[in-house]
C-alpha cells in the first residue's frame, strides 16, 4: 500500500510540475514515471496476492500496454526480447514531451516501425484500473468478513470469563488470613483456565492473542502476575513475599482481568452488530 500511494505523489509530481526544457531533463522524466507505472504494477499485483490469495492480478489490455511500453523504452530497449522476438527500440528525442513521445522499434523478422507512447493516456488509464482493482478487493475483504462475523457472532467470548469474578472473591479470602490453602488454589487453576477459554475461541475465529494489541498487552501482565500469585497460593517459592504484598498482586491483577473481559465484550458487540438478511423482514420484502 505504502508503494502503490508512493508511486502516485510520484506520478502527480510529474503531472503537476513544468516539464523541463533541457532534454537530459527529459528522459530523466520519462524514464521515471514509465518505471513509477511498472512499480505500481507489481505492487497491486502482490498485495491482491496477499490479501486474496485464490483471486490474482490478471494485467487488463490497460496494464499491459503500459507494462509493454516500458520494457520496450525504458526497461530493456537494446535487447527485448518476447515470444522468441528480439527488438530494440528508441525514443526520438525530438518528440519528447510529458504527453508522450515517438519510439522508433526494430524487429528482426519485421520492417523498423513507428509508435507514439502516450503516456498521459497511461496514467489515466493505470489509475483508473486501480482504483477498480483495489475497490474490487475491498468489496471481497468486506463480504468475507461479513461472512466470518455472521459464522461467529453466537459464539460469546466473554463467556470464557464467566468464573472470574467468583475466583478473585476466594482469592481475595485467601490472602486475607493466615490459614492452610482453600479454595485460593482452585481459584488460580479457573484464571488460568478462563485465559486458556478465551485463546480457544480466539483461534476458532482464526486469531489469537497478538491479533489485538490491548490484549497482547494484557497477556504479558497476566501471565506474570498470575503465574506468582498461583505459586504463593499453593506455598510455592514466588516473587509475593506476604499477603500485603498478594493482596496488591490480587487487585493489579483484577483489573487486568477486567480490562481483558471488557475488551472480550467489544469483540462480541462488534461480531453481533452483523445484520442477518434472512431474519430481516424488510430485506426479505425489498428481495421479493
Amino acid at each position: 500500500m505504502d508503494v502503490i500511494d508512493d508511486v502516485d505523489l510520484a506520478i502527480e509530481a510529474y503531472l503537476d510540475t513544468d516539464f523541463p526544457a533541457d532534454d537530459g531533463e527529459k528522459y530523466l522524466r520519462i524514464y521515471g514515471v514509465l518505471q513509477a507505472l511498472f512499480v505500481q504494477q507489481d505492487a497491486l499485483r502482490h498485495l491482491i496476492g496477499i490479501v486474496r490469495p485464490p483471486a490474482p492480478l490478471e494485467f487488463s489490455d490497460v496494464l499491459k500496454d503500459g507494462r509493454e511500453t516500458r520494457n520496450a523504452s525504458v526497461g530493456h530497449p537494446t535487447k527485448f526480447e518476447r515470444k522468441g522476438l528480439t527488438s530494440v527500440h528508441s525514443m526520438s528525442r525530438s518528440t519528447l514531451g510529458r504527453d508522450g513521445f515517438l519510439m522508433a522499434s526494430f524487429e528482426e523478422k519485421n520492417d523498423t516501425f513507428f509508435q507514439h507512447v502516450p503516456i498521459g493516456e497511461l496514467i489515466v488509464k493505470q489509475r483508473e484500473e486501480a482504483v477498480r482493482l483495489l475497490s474490487k478487493v475491498v468489496t471481497q475483504l468486506k463480504e468475507a468478513d461479513e461472512l466470518h462475523r455472521k459464522q461467529f457472532r453466537t459464539v460469546i467470548l466473554r463467556n470464557s470469563f464467566s468464573q472470574v469474578l467468583y475466583a478473585f472473591e476466594k482469592i481475595s479470602d485467601e490472602v486475607r488470613r493466615s490459614s492452610p490453602p482453600g479454595m485460593g488454589p482452585w481459584a488460580g487453576e479457573q484464571l488460568q483456565n478462563s485465559l486458556g477459554e478465551f485463546e480457544r475461541l480466539l483461534k476458532e475465529r482464526g486469531l489469537d492473542v497478538e491479533t489485538y494489541d490491548p490484549v497482547k498487552y494484557l497477556y504479558n501482565e497476566i501471565q506474570f502476575s498470575l503465574a506468582q500469585l498461583r505459586a504463593f497460593l499453593v506455598g510455592e517459592s514466588s516473587e509475593i513475599m506476604s499477603r500485603e504484598a498478594a493482596r496488591v498482586f490480587a487487585s493489579a491483577l483484577a483489573g487486568y482481568f477486567s480490562e481483558l473481559m471488557d475488551i472480550a465484550r467489544e469483540i462480541d458487540e462488534e461480531y453481533s452488530s452483523i445484520k442477518d438478511d434472512r431474519a430481516d423482514p424488510a430485506t426479505e420484502s425489498s428481495v421479493k
